[in-house]
């Protein structure tokens, strides 16, 4: 074939694979109800699937290196195999494991220390936390499956000291044995198509298909097509084991074998994409492209544009982010931003190297290190292989510390707005402990409820060590901390400060009796008037702008200098994910206006409403006062109305939008290009529009798929575009 009948024989696969997945999008709606979470790219179970786990304790959940080893191998010996002769890539699966669990943490363990604190600030702690951090695939990638076993066996023979070593080994090898029989099952159906087919173009992806897996199975890649398998396996595995899904560096992954297929005559560039588009529709998982390496050199290569080619003819439901900094190419740049346009897909995302980097090394660390971090998740950084930082994990709602503060003042002492920041610090202070306190308790014991039986493999230390990636056997533990609900927080402040002190509109006990009543007293609606009309955060030289400083730089102060017995360093950021619903429901009425349960604001983003339509320089402006500074994220989620692009200059104006942003300090903004009509068409009829994606948070979803409720506040953010 030519180049040209090789790229519409291409396209047409992956034009085929893209209906299939909205169709399955819909079977899954129906299987599952609505997810408010990522698209896994998962398949439906087939009819009569009814695969359980087997419990180890008396609520039927199932702990520690043996519980999760031997279901896992009893799932995937469940999984019918999948081969679709149109893909590049072979394999799917059905459930994820970690789904069946009932409760987080063990249901042994004791948290009556902690328990009134985390429900007294409505805590999202550490205990139970799993994955949210990155492996090294490269680890992999070197060695191979049979090489990863090869090592555990090693390792195994050298730590055989304790009961414990030799359990975490038995382990580590079920897992690999049940993925790489997995791998067989799948090689063998492949085989079976092979066979049966009879169109010779997909019989010969058939055969390349079947090579590249064969070759895989026992040794490690040596070309694209095996890279490529290699990491859909990967993905596979994490994803299914516990929903992890953390990417890495993919441009840099790719690009030697990509270059050395090419010159070795092997592939062209319609191969090398036909090829990645069918590892980006394996898994849903957070890639980052581009970038400066440890060297400063930018890592954008002819790999990076081939994966925006693959993923412009899938467009689809993907996690990419581009890294931003002065050494990125600027057509590189303005691909990404004009790709974001064409599909309206919420990708790619964007991050602030600056910001990043020289946040990081505030914490203490080197440039090289900071330069190795990169975006791997929702809103969060790891180092691959390295770093062990559970981030988008742990959470204080910060509008309920507030609420707790307020209640205290008005019930005993002085009502003034500095002796609330005091009791607000207090507060905060003991809920930060908490978390601290319950990180160590983790750090000690999750092994026994939640090992990492998946990543321990592609880390540096647990394999060598025989200890799983929990129990300090990994270089740095960094556990991140995050916030939200700080708009609720400063707007009630700045009203408080606004309309009782400064201007004596309201009284204290007025503006208590209204927020107890939830504003239905008899004045309740008047006193709600006036103070949602007080500065609010986002708007520029607003007390509320001011407030919301003051309260980042205090969480940023209170957790850098948060210490454990087991971790000694914590890194701060201002993220909500998708629980704004969930904590809202923590909060009654608060003296901002804001009703009783209602949502908090997104991550560092304004409450809806409060910046005017189209103002998205004093939303940038806004969420740069809340920006922790210390290398972890406090995203700017962005709503642009798709008609930018037909202003003069359009995609120049965003492009710099977006990098004025994140050269003053931003860290990472997740854009959404979605028209008011459509969005509003589609939340009164989903099902009409099965391939609309919204980027909701840090992950991209189908809109159809999102349960009303949540579809409601992605709606409200969005009209605010």
């Amino acid at each position: 074939m030519t180049i040209e009948e090789k790229r519409q024989v291409y396209t047409a696969r992956i034009r085929k694979l893209r209906d299939m997945k909205i169709e399955e999008t819909r079977k899954k709606i129906a299987y599952n109800g609505h997810t408010d979470e990522d698209d896994y790219n998962y398949l439906c179970p087939p009819e009569g699937y009814s695969w359980k786990p087997a419990g180890d304790t008396p609520n039927g959940d199932f702990h520690g290196y043996r519980g999760w080893s031997e279901n896992y191998a009893a799932m995937l010996r469940s999984f019918p195999p999948v081969v679709i002769p149109e893909n590049s890539m072979c394999g799917n699966f059905y459930r994820i494991l970690q789904k069946f669990r009932k409760l987080r943490w063990h249901e042994s363990w004791d948290l009556s220390p902690w328990q009134d604190t985390i429900t007294r600030y409505g805590i999202d702690h550490g205990l139970g936390q799993i994955h949210h951090f990155c492996g090294d695939m490269r680890i992999g990638l070197r060695l191979g499956w049979e090489g990863l076993r090869e090592k555990v066996l090693h390792y195994s023979r050298i730590n055989d000291q304790t009961e414990e070593q030799r359990e975490f080994y038995r382990a580590e090898l079920l897992f690999l044995d049940a993925c790489m029989e997995w791998m067989d099952r799948t090689i063998a159906c492949v085989r079976e198509k092979l066979e049966t087919e009879t169109d010779e173009g997909l019989r010969e992806n058939l055969r390349g298909m079947l090579e590249a897996n064969e070759w895989v199975r026992k040794a490690p890649p040596r070309t694209l097509r095996e890279a490529c398998t290699f990491i859909s396996w990967y993905n596979l595995f994490g994803r299914s084991f516990n929903r992890e899904g953390a990417g890495g560096q993919l441009d840099e992954l790719l690009r030697p074998y990509y270059e050395q297929d090419i010159a070795e005559g092997i592939i062209d560039d319609e191969d090398a994409v036909y090829y990645i588009a069918g590892l980006l529709m394996s898994d849903t998982k957070y890639y980052q492209l581009g970038g400066p390496d440890e060297t400063g050199r930018d890592m954008v290569s002819h790999v990076s544009w081939l994966i925006l080619e693959a993923a412009d003819r899938m467009d689809m439901a993907l996690n990419l982010t581009i890294r931003v900094h002065d050494g990125l190419p600027r057509d590189f740049f303005r691909r990404g931003v004009e790709l974001l346009f064409k599909h309206k897909n919420g990708w790619p995302r964007f991050s602030g190297d600056q910001s990043l980097v020289n946040g990081f090394m505030n914490r203490g660390f080197s440039r090289e290190l900071a330069a190795k971090r990169i975006a791997v998740g929702c809103n969060w950084m790891a180092i691959p292989g390295l770093e062990y930082p559970l981030n988008d994990s742990i959470k204080v709602n910060l509008a309920k510390i507030f609420e707790v503060a307020y209640n205290e003042m008005m019930t005993s002492g002085e009502r003034s707005t500095e002796r609330l920041r005091q009791l607000y610090l207090s507060h905060l202070r003991i809920a930060l402990r908490c978390v601290a306190d319950t990180m160590d308790f983790d750090l000690n014991n999750n092994r026994y409820n939640s090992p990492e039986l998946f990543l321990n493999l592609f880390m540096q230390g647990p394999i060598e060590k025989g200890r799983d990636a929990s129990d300090h056997s990994v270089p740095y533990y960094n556990i991140g901390i995050d916030g939200a609900g700080v708009a609720v927080a400063g707007n009630s402040f700045a009203a408080l400060q606004q309309r009782v002190e400064q201007e004596e509109l309201l009284t204290w006990d007025q503006v208590y009796a209204a927020v107890r009543a939830n504003f239905e007293n008899e004045d309740g609606e008047y006193v709600r008037a006036v103070l949602r009309g007080s500065g609010r955060y986002g708007q520029p030289g607003s007390l509320g702008n001011e407030w919301v400083r003051k309260l980042t730089e205090m969480f940023r102060d209170e957790v850098t200098a948060l210490r454990g017995k087991e971790v000694s360093v914590f890194i701060p950021g201002m993220f909500s994910w998708s629980k704004t619903i969930l904590f809202g429901r923590q909060v009654g009425a608060t003296p901002d206006g804001r009703k009783a349960f209602e949502p908090i604001n997104h991550g560092a983003n304004p409450m809806p409403g409060d910046v005017r339509n189209g103002a998205m320089t004093d939303m940038s402006e806004a969420i740069l006062l809340a920006q922790c500074g210390m290398g972890n994220t406090s995203p700017f989620q962005m709503e642009l109305d798709p008609g930018v692009i037909d202003m003069e200059d359009g995609i120049d104006k965003v492009m710099a939008l977006l990098e004025t942003h994140l050269r003053r300090g931003g860290t990472l903004i997740n854009v959404n290009i979605v028209d008011a009509a459509k969005i509003r068409a589609a939340h009164k009829n989903p099902e009409l529009y099965p391939d609309l994606v919204v980027r909701v948070t840090g992950f991209t979803a189908y809109f159809i798929t999102l349960t009303p409720e949540f579809r409601q506040l992605v709606v409200d953010r969005l009209m605010e575009a």
